[in-house]
């Protein structure tokens, strides 16, 4: 059977690879690749351009992690013709040093998911309000722009819209411009929440980073707080995508893989048909 294959690299198309294993789209894959072997991603189409007569590598193995969705495979294609990015290099900022991750033993999510006493937070009447009309349109694709001035308890607002979508079995993401915010709002969260949630930036530990990568897939951790790089993780059941401090142009990548990490927050949002919450004291100028 013909299997195409997509790997975390330069190329703009999946390879064809000959297998005799069962596999469906979004199946993470080990693979022969010229002298060496890597992983790959059982993609949603062939290469168009197929040789005759050529002679096909066999797939080694289906890696044991769970598949990556229909949906976010439909959002790395699209992400890949908006920025005039290589399909292979849109994949390649969702995998960890080309590397996908098998789970790890279960004490490793221990931390995100022990819970400890936390605060009581109430929403005043104007509070209420909005989060009324957010959760109005919890079930679907819905851009919200949440302003407010510091201080305004815009973050309690959304925090109860997360705290909902928690309870219904889904995961969350909250994307910020800044690792310096990082600890300060890590400790909000936990007051709030009474768990741990995942760090993700360019100073956590490459090991840290397999237990989350991993953590996510398998649905074992709920909520990531992090930097635009956290829009491209594997997430099992996303439910909800909150960019704070939307304006701030940290969200703008400007090296190698060139994206606006708030605009592709509100595209993945769609692709997933989930609601995003974009907040903000001076709302950057843009409708979606």
């Amino acid at each position: 059977m013909k299997i195409p294959v997509l790997i975390p690299n330069i190329f703009d198309h999946p390879f064809t690879y000959e297998t005799d294993i069962k596999l469906k789209v979004g199946e993470y894959v080990d693979i022969p690749f010229g002298k060496s072997r890597m992983t790959g991603v059982v993609w949603d189409h062939f290469e168009e351009y197929q040789k005759k007569n050529f002679k096909l590598k066999k797939i080694i193995k289906k890696l044991n992690i769970k598949p990556l969705n229909a949906k976010t495979i439909k959002f790395f294609n699209w992400f890949s013709e908006y920025n005039l990015v290589p399909k292979g290099m849109s994949l390649k900022l969702h995998m960890l040093s080309s590397e996908a991750i098998e789970n790890f033993n279960e004490k490793e999510y221990e931390k995100y998911n022990n819970l400890f006493k936390h605060k009581k937070f109430n929403l005043n009447e104007e509070q209420q309000i909005i989060f009324k009309e957010i959760y109005s349109n919890f079930d679907r694709f819905k851009s919200h722009l949440l302003q407010g001035t510091t201080g305004s308890g815009k973050t309690i607002v959304y925090f109860n819209i997360l705290k909902k979508k928690i309870e219904k079995g889904y995961q969350g993401l909250i994307l910020l411009p800044e690792i310096g915010l990082t600890s300060e709002f890590e400790q909000k969260f936990k007051e709030y929440f009474g768990f741990a949630p995942a760090i993700w930036h360019s100073g956590i530990t490459k090991k840290r980073k397999k237990i989350i990568w991993s953590g996510l897939s398998s649905g074992k951790i709920k909520v990531v707080i992090g930097a635009r790089s956290a829009l491209f993780l594997p997430f099992k059941k996303l439910g909800i995508i909150i960019v704070d401090e939307e304006h701030d142009q940290s969200f703008k990548q400007d090296e190698g893989v060139i994206y606006n990490g708030r605009d592709m927050a509100v595209s993945r949002a769609y692709f997933e048909n989930i609601p995003i919450i974009l907040v903000s004291e001076v709302p950057f100028l843009k409708k979606y």
